[in-house]
C-alpha cells in the first residue's frame, strides 16, 4: 500500500512532463476511434493525456508512462500503415453460407487473420450477426458501407492477414461453387413410398451411390392439383446428374405402370390358374419371347393367384402385363 502510494506521489511530480511525435494524419480517426472511444481507453490504460492534431501527437504526464504510451501508438500506426483493403465479388447467393451459422465461419477466419471482414448487410440473416459487418474502426466502416455493394465483401486488416484471410474465402467460394450443384425432379406424390423403399432404405442406397444430396417431401408437403411434387437434388455435378439419371429411370418404370380392377367370378378362377397353376405357367411359356418379358409376366402371375382370394381384385401390371392378359 505504501509502494502505491510512494509511485502516485512520484507521478504527480511528473504530470507536467509533455512529449510530442509524428502520427500519420490518414490514422488519427482510427487513433481516436468513435466519439473518442480509442483515445479514452488509451488514457485510462497509460495514465497520460493524449491529443492528437494535424499529424501530432502530444502526451503529458509521468515520463515512464508517456514512453510507454508512445511506444504503443507508435506501433499502432505501424500497423495501420501496412493495413491492406480487397474488395471481393462474390454473388449474393453464397454470402450466408461464407459467414456461417450465426457467423461463425467469418469469426473464425476475422480470429485467425486478425482482419475484418464486411459483408452487405443484406447477407445478414438475423440483428443477431450485424458484428459480422461492424469492425473495430467504425468510421471507415461506415464510409465503405455506404458504397457497399450487394455482391461486394471488403477484407481489411493487416497486409499478410487480408491477403491469406482473401486466398481463404475465395478457396471456400470454389468449393461452394463446386458442391452446389442443384436440379429438381417432379413425380408423382403417390410415387414417393416406392422412391423411398422400405424403412428409407432405397432412398439410402442412392444417396450412397450417387454422393448428392436428395431431398424428398413429405406426405403433407403441398403439390399441385396433377399430384406433381418436387425431389430436390444438390451435390458436385457429377453427382447431381447421376442421382437425376437414376431417379428419372425409375419414375419411368413409375410411369409406365398403371392399375385396373378385374371381376372374375369365383368358379373361373380354378380354370384361370389350372391345376398346380398348369395354364398359367402354359400362358407363361407361350407369352415369353425372353427373359426380361418373362421376368415381368412372372410378377403379373404372382398377381392373377391373389384372384383366388376375392372376387373382386385390384391387379397392378404394365403395358406388356395388358397385352398378355389380353391373349
Amino acid at each position: 500500500m505504501n509502494a502505491f502510494i510512494e509511485q502516485e506521489i512520484e507521478d504527480d511530480k511528473e504530470r507536467g512532463f509533455t512529449m510530442s511525435f509524428d502520427f500519420p494524419q490518414k490514422h488519427a480517426n482510427q487513433l481516436i476511434g468513435k466519439n473518442g472511444l480509442n483515445i479514452r481507453e488509451l488514457r485510462q490504460k497509460f495514465d497520460v493525456d493524449i491529443q492528437v492534431d494535424n499529424g501530432k501527437v502530444e502526451l503529458k504526464g509521468p515520463k515512464a508512462k508517456a514512453e510507454a504510451a508512445k511506444a504503443h501508438i507508435t506501433a499502432l500506426g505501424k500497423q495501420w500503415a501496412d493495413e491492406a483493403t480487397h474488395a471481393l465479388k462474390i454473388e449474393p447467393k453464397y454470402h450466408r453460407e461464407l459467414i456461417g451459422a450465426g457467423g461463425s465461419q467469418i469469426n473464425k477466419l476475422q480470429t485467425r487473420y486478425k482482419v475484418q471482414i464486411h459483408f452487405p448487410r443484406s447477407a445478414r440473416p438475423s440483428k443477431d450477426d450485424q458484428s459480422l459487418a461492424d469492425g473495430a474502426s467504425e468510421s471507415g466502416t461506415k464510409g465503405a458501407r455506404r458504397n457497399q455493394a450487394e455482391d461486394e465483401v471488403i477484407i481489411r486488416g493487416p497486409s499478410k492477414g487480408a491477403d491469406e484471410a482473401r486466398d481463404e474465402i475465395l478457396s471456400l467460394l470454389q468449393y461452394l461453387k463446386d458442391n452446389s450443384h442443384s436440379a429438381t425432379i417432379s413425380v408423382q406424390q403417390s410415387q414417393i413410398p416406392s422412391l423411398i423403399g422400405q424403412g428409407g432404405k432405397g432412398m439410402d442406397e442412392l444417396r450412397q451411390l450417387t454422393g448428392a444430396k436428395i431431398d424428398v417431401p413429405g406426405s403433407r408437403d403441398a403439390k399441385d392439383p396433377s399430384g406433381q411434387v418436387e425431389i430436390q437434388l444438390k451435390g458436385t455435378k457429377a453427382q447431381v446428374a447421376l442421382a437425376k439419371k437414376l431417379i428419372e429411370e425409375k419414375k419411368q418404370v413409375f410411369d409406365q405402370t398403371v392399375s385396373k380392377t378385374l371381376e372374375v367370378d369365383k368358379k373361373h378362377h380354378s380354370a384361370l390358374i389350372g391345376g398346380g397353376g398348369e395354364s398359367s405357367w402354359n400362358l407363361f411359356r407361350l407369352s415369353s419371347t425372353n427373359t426380361k418379358q418373362a421376368q415381368r409376366f412372372e410378377r403379373l402371375l404372382s398377381m392373377l393367384v391373389a384372384l383366388i382370394i376375392s372376387e373382386t381384385s385390384h391387379v397392378p401390371y404394365n403395358s406388356l402385363g395388358l397385352k398378355l392378359m389380353e391373349i
